[in-house]
């Protein structure tokens, strides 16, 4: 039964094994190839996505700036510059779309970064916006001024109140979103990790395809040496003694299948022409 099974499994031609070793290289590589290019396809994906979620965050946090530049230029323009409303009124409109920039971007940051470790740092951006946009809006619709001329002991002008309630404020949102920008590049730390490890992985097929194709290539060269090169120089060799000096050629060389074929073959020729 094992000798059957043996004998099911064993193949007994040089050629078919030289096939079989040269088939198992070429798979061995094609496996090893298109394993590597699966995982370099999604380093690629991966990086893309990395570099895009960075661009992104700057994007954003580049908005955020710009916004709250725009809303203090007009804040200085109209509360330290023009004093009255009827001078504050053709910086209303700039005011009013900076503020609505200003709150979108927030709240799309804090979105972004809902569920990361750096989601408190958007979540105090966010309070910290809608109070410095509450205070614009209050300047805005005039409750500064009508509370300065109501207000008759009070030394308060719209300048004093610029600095004094705006501008702490207006420093305080820029900071923020320096540790949003700092923040949400921490959150990229995870996916470089697991972008290494990726890499790694592409990189791992092809060494061990290296290994084992070395292995099998030692293996090949030697059964080659034994099998075929070896026995084909012994038959060489006595086939040459026979010519020349007529002596015995020797029954007793190690071959296998065909070789071994080639030498009964030569053996048989002599005895027949003796």
């Amino acid at each position: 039964m094992f000798k059957w099974i043996r004998d099911v499994f064993t193949i007994k031609s040089i050629k078919r094994r030289i096939q079989l070793a040269f088939a198992s290289i070429i798979l061995l590589l094609f496996f090893s190839g298109a394993a590597s290019l699966f995982e370099l396809e999604r380093v690629s994906h991966d990086t893309e996505e990395i570099l895009l979620a960075s661009k992104e965050n700057v994007d954003l946090a580049s908005e955020m700036i710009s916004a709250l530049n725009e809303q203090n230029d007009a804040m200085i323009q109209m509360a330290v510059i023009g004093g009255t409303l009827k001078d504050i009124a053709p910086k209303l409109a700039p005011c009013e779309e900076s503020i609505k920039r200003l709150s979108e971007a927030s709240e799309r940051a804090q979105r972004r970064m809902k569920d990361t470790e750096s989601a408190s740092i958007t979540d105090s951006l966010a309070v910290y916006t809608k109070r410095i946009n509450e205070l614009a809006t209050t300047y805005i619709n005039g409750d500064v001024h009508r509370a300065i001329a109501s207000d008759t002991t009070s030394r308060m002008t719209t300048h004093s109140w610029y600095v004094n309630s705006y501008k702490p404020q207006y420093v305080t949102v820029s900071t923020q979103i320096t540790k949003y920008m700092t923040g949400s590049e921490s959150t990229l730390g995870p996916d470089v990790n697991r972008l290494s490890h990726t890499a790694r992985r592409a990189v791992t097929p092809v060494f061990l395809a290296l290994v084992v194709m070395t292995v099998v290539i030692l293996m090949f060269y030697y059964f080659i040496h034994s099998y075929l090169i070896r026995p084909v120089l012994r038959i060489n060799d006595e086939l040459g003694d026979y010519l020349r000096y007529r002596t015995h050629f020797d029954r007793n060389i190690v071959c296998r299948d065909e070789i071994q074929t080639l030498r009964d073959r030569i053996l048989a020729l002599i005895q027949k022409q003796r």
